[in-house]
């Protein structure tokens, strides 16, 4: 009798069996070997190799506090009223979408524990770690010596455990120099905290208010911030001065630096192609705004711009939409389909427009 043999269909079907098992095993083992592949991971490796110099360690930075997620991948990317490297590959950073995502996700994901995630240890840095700094920039002289880190004993005793004590304290440190003593300007009258929150985080446009926000450049976290308005919340409530002891209002000693004139807080002019912009609005805004922003469904476009600011303006109202009216949000970053170049292409067709 002829000895049994398998069939060809079955020999085949073992060798697929085999090569799909070796495969998975070796992307098991890939897997194993690349702890990066968890965006957390990435995230916290990232955030070390190229953020602690100038923020610290996350727990002293809290970078993501109170912010969203939208709002932190802008500040993360770079460019205006965002953090001062560029690290977005899109404008000339060493970023892709993947990492500065994985960023993002590792700071939120601490904001939302309280605490760090359960890693484990990180891959080695690469040596030199990729940066692009602003021009001029300095990061060795962003790792300043914090507020709370420069206290007197004496003072470190009058605000531990007093949310108020150390508002006013970092009052008389950050404040006084523009507002002098609170008792004499009350510039928090009328305002709701979260406002007051908003204006000492990020600064006043076009003012000498910088931000203080260390999100934005300063040198204060949220929870400081925080404390400065429970202080003037708390002036206003009373009427009168807190009880407080006067160590916390004496002034610090004037540094020839800080005196020196401060500039006003200014966002760079929009730069773009109007010939491109042209292109994008047939694409994108004739059907709503009419041939050459002449109007229709939406408003004329093709009008005066009064303002300071009005390329600020129109690009504000392309990246983010308008609240309450059918005009959406074009802008990536807010969920449109428009990278931040086309965005400011259309700014600059709608201001030729207008003769400005």
């Amino acid at each position: 009798m002829p000895r049994n043999r398998l069939p060809l269909w079955g020999l085949a079907l073992f060798v697929a069996i085999l090569l799909l098992l070796v495969a998975g095993a070796s992307r098991l083992a890939g897997e194993e070997e690349d702890p990066l592949s968890d965006p957390l991971v990435l995230g916290a490796w990232l955030y070390e190799g190229n953020c602690v110099r100038c923020h610290r360690p996350y727990e002293a930075a809290r970078l993501a506090a109170n912010a969203s997620e939208d709002e932190l991948l802008a500040d993360i990317r770079g460019g205006p009223g965002g953090c001062k490297v560029t690290w977005d590959r899109r404008q000339g950073g060493p970023l892709g979408s993947r990492e500065i995502k994985a960023l993002a996700a590792y700071m939120l994901a601490w904001e939302e524990l309280g605490g760090p995630p359960d890693l484990p240890p990180l891959p080695p840095q690469p040596t030199p770690t990729p940066t692009r700094l602003p021009e001029g920039g300095d990061v060795a002289a962003a790792a300043t010596v914090t507020p709370e880190e420069s206290m007197s004993e004496e003072v470190r005793v009058a605000v531990e455990g007093s949310p108020l004590a150390l508002g006013a304290y970092l009052y008389t440190e950050n404040c006084h120099r523009c507002h002098q003593a609170y008792a004499r300007t009350r510039q928090g009258t009328g305002f709701m905290p979260a406002q007051m929150e908003k204006v000492i985080a990020n600064g006043k446009t076009a003012t000498s208010m910088k931000p203080f926000s260390r999100r934005k450049g300063g040198d204060l976290t949220l929870r400081e911030i925080r404390a400065i308005v429970a202080y003037i919340e708390a002036w206003e409530l009373l009427n009168e001065e807190p009880a407080l002891p006067a160590v916390l209002f004496t002034p610090p000693t004037p540094d020839p630096a800080r005196l020196l004139p401060i500039r006003p807080h200014q966002a760079a002019a929009v730069t773009g192609d109007p010939t491109r912009g042209a292109s994008l609005y047939a694409i994108h805004c004739v059907s709503c705004h009419g041939v050459s922003g002449k109007g229709g469904i939406g408003p004329a476009l093709a009008r005066p711009w009064y303002g300071l600011r009005p390329d600020l303006t129109i690009r504000s109202a392309v990246q983010r939409g308008v609240s309450g009216f059918a005009m959406p949000a074009w802008s990536q970053t807010f969920g449109g389909p428009l990278s931040d170049q086309q965005v400011d292409d259309l700014v600059m067709l709608i201001l030729g427009w207008s003769g400005r």
